[in-house]
């Protein structure tokens, strides 16, 4: 049972804005790519027979989520192999039909370990979603000398009809003259720039020239730089917290060590927002000096955090939390993640040292070990891995 098409491929392009994570491993060609596709498709080999028809499915799915859930999942189970576990996919669990993800037992130990993912919502996916199909739009527009500076200040509720817009642009760019701005500055706004409405959205595009050798050849995408857009602020801290609620508790009192590995896909996500999701939001706490002035005493953190509960730890049963932050198969030799451990579980986990360690001491003392080994080294690949480029210029290897 393979994932991958078995055909020759021949398109080495980096990946169009309509393509899905899966389209796009199975479709590019190039060396680079052939060793990450051998890398999930032996990861794959070892997974549990029983698992495999659903993960493969999932794999290869056009929803990025169960694509990118899927092969989170092959990380972990390829993970506790390399660390020597013995690795038993979806056990049965007394008192619930419910199933964890795994379970992993080395010298007479035990250790359940569950895969969530902090992804976006529905709705996010939806409205990137439609972005994404007006950048593959405007990909066809025929632009021989600029490129296109596009900022999407409001999305309207429903797609945009791209055919008005694309012959809008076009008339626009065939009416300037690219010598007339070659020695403008790097802002957006130092070079021609044209509004656009309709169904409820709103674009700003401007044209930025493409240098002389570059000009009418063939290959050279219209669209160059993204920015602007609707404002948000990230949300990493709530995403890591709601990914845990619904699995801490899900399979009752297991009587062994129990961890929630969480897949972030934010690019944001760091130490700071992990710990607040699980000891609590960082604040300030104010005091009043001798003369009534207001001073800054000293940082807290609020009772708000997953396992921090203010004079109490919650989530015993939850013996660590494993942060996984923008996982790729290109990259899992070079991608650290951390193992967060309980300040003070029902049930202490035992050594997995493919991860950086994350404990707490009495003091509120935050302390981090790194790995005495690379991933590169646990998954017994080379230096540097993959060999070559992702996408090698035309002529050069």
């Amino acid at each position: 049972m393979n994932i991958f098409s078995a055909v020759e491929r021949t398109d080495p392009s980096p990946a169009g804005h309509g393509d899905s994570h899966a389209q796009f491993i199975d479709r590019v060609a190039g060396l680079f790519w052939d060793q990450v596709r051998d890398l999930i498709e032996d990861w794959f080999s070892r997974l549990c027979s029983d698992a495999q028809a659903d993960v493969r499915g999932r794999l290869r799915s056009r929803d990025d989520r169960q694509s990118r859930g899927a092969f989170f999942e092959l990380y972990l189970h390829e993970c506790l192999l390399r660390m020597g576990y013995t690795v038993t996919c979806h056990p049965e669990v007394d008192g619930t039909s419910r199933r964890p993800d795994f379970r992993a037992e080395k010298d007479g130990r035990v250790v359940y370990v569950e895969a969530r993912s902090a992804s976006s919502s529905n709705v996010a996916v939806g409205a990137a979603a439609r972005v994404n199909t007006v950048y593959e739009s405007l990909e066809k527009i025929d632009s021989p000398n600029f490129i296109l500076w596009i900022d999407v200040e409001r999305q309207g509720a429903a797609p945009l009809r791209t055919r008005p817009l694309r012959s809008s642009l076009e008339k626009w760019l065939k009416e300037l003259n690219p010598d007339a701005y070659s020695d403008r500055g790097n802002g957006r706004r130092d070079f021609p720039g044209m509004p656009y409405e309709a169904d409820g959205w709103r674009i700003q595009f401007h044209a930025l020239p493409k240098s002389p050798e570059t000009r009418g050849k063939e290959g050279v995408r219209p669209l160059g730089i993204f920015g602007g857009g609707q404002a948000f602020w990230p949300q990493d801290k709530e995403e890591i917290k709601d990914a845990l609620s619904d699995k801490g508790s899900a399979y009752g009192p297991l009587g062994a060590p129990y961890v929630v590995a969480v897949a972030s896909s934010s690019i944001t996500t760091d130490d700071h927002d992990v710990k607040n999701a699980l000891y609590g939001t960082e604040a300030l706490l104010i005091g009043t000096g001798p003369g009534g002035d207001t001073r800054a005493d000293a940082l807290v953190r609020n009772p708000d955090g997953y396992w921090c509960k203010g004079d109490h730890w919650g989530h015993r049963h939850v013996s660590a939390v494993l942060v996984v932050k923008q996982l790729h198969p290109a990259f899992v030799g070079t991608q650290q993640h951390t193992i967060w451990e309980h300040p003070d579980p029902k049930w202490p986990i035992p050594p997995l040292p493919m991860w950086r360690r994350s404990t707490v001491d009495a003091h509120g003392a935050f302390h981090f070990v790194d790995p005495a080994r690379t991933p590169t080294e646990w998954f017994g690949l080379t230096n540097p891995w993959p060999i070559g480029k992702p996408f090698p210029r035309k002529g050069r290897s």
